[in-house]
């Protein structure tokens, strides 16, 4: 686990270097346009996580393609994202319709003409954010702890990251005629503010992990992360399109199965992701034994 507490102090040390250089880089990025302070710092400290993560990547030895992911050849990368991709809308369908039928969230008025954006902007977010995301946790994360602890370890403990970054804060809002040197460890302070109230955020948590899972598990099956982007560009997508046409009903009956993370992600997720982990699990193992008796 030494390589996975390397990457943990290489994103905790992005964040305090970011917090130090907010206001210097505030200023200067006020010579364009006036932002708040807790968006330069977060995108100061994504610069630095992604040159510090380029330094160590090489260093470690998985600055290439098979230890990102991308080790198919490309026919083969992209059937299996296509695969991933309408397998991600067919799971995610049921979640849907379940929220739908149980009037937790209601659909908005007058959404025809905003549909055809909205599917193309859900599709856009969706592999932005998974093609990401999937190659640093599944991609180099997993490589990384699975060469020196382990499938296992490699499935929990970037899962264990993945879900828990879901939750960072930080916003702060500054006159711009007062912002100081001190506001960027301000914004920091406040990153982890929602963990004050761990009971309002454990079924999202708990969801986001079984989701990280799931994917960990295909990445495991196919040695790549291509289903793996495309599950989660779905699944992004999916809550994408809904957040925009639905709103959620407070006054549901079963209101509280949705987080309050995202007004989707919640105790009805967490119960579906467990049921496919399941699913998949059985259909693995029917596979190994189908394999092991012809052979």
């Amino acid at each position: 686990m030494r390589t996975f507490a390397l990457f943990v102090a290489l994103l905790a040390g992005a964040l305090l270097l970011a917090a130090a250089l907010t206001y210097p880089a505030w200023l200067l990025v006020g010579t364009i346009s006036v932002e708040p302070v807790h968006r330069v710092m977060n995108r100061l400290a994504m610069l630095i996580a992604l040159i510090g993560l380029i330094v160590l990547t090489r260093r470690l030895g998985l600055a290439h393609r098979a230890a990102l992911g991308y080790g198919l050849p490309p026919a083969e990368f992209f059937r299996q994202l296509g695969i991933g991709w309408a397998a991600g809308i067919g799971l995610m369908l049921p979640l849907v319709a379940l929220l739908l039928a149980l009037d937790v969230r209601q659909i908005k008025p007058g959404l025809d003409g905003d549909l055809p954006a909205l599917l193309l902007g859900g599709v856009l977010s969706g592999f932005a954010v998974a093609f990401i995301e999937e190659t640093f946790f599944r991609g180099i994360l997993f490589t990384a702890v699975s060469r020196t602890s382990g499938a296992r370890a490699a499935i929990i403990a970037p899962t264990l990251l993945y879900a828990a970054l879901h939750f960072l804060g930080g916003k702060l809002r500054v006159p711009p005629e007062e912002v100081a040197w001190r506001h960027g460890f301000e914004v920091l302070s406040r990153l982890f503010e929602r963990y004050a109230q761990p009971l309002a955020l454990v079924d999202s948590f708990l969801a986001l992990f079984a989701l990280g899972v799931l994917l960990a598990m295909v990445r495991l099956r196919t040695g790549a992360i291509a289903g793996c982007i495309g599950l989660h560009a779905a699944g992004v997508c999916a809550i994408f399109v809904l957040r925009d046409t639905t709103t959620v009903n407070g006054n549901a009956p079963f209101s509280f199965i949705v987080g309050q993370y995202d007004g989707v992600i919640g105790w009805a997720a967490l119960v579906w992701f467990v049921a496919i982990i399941v699913a998949y699990s059985m259909y693995q193992r029917q596979l190994s034994s189908d394999s092991s008796r012809t052979s």
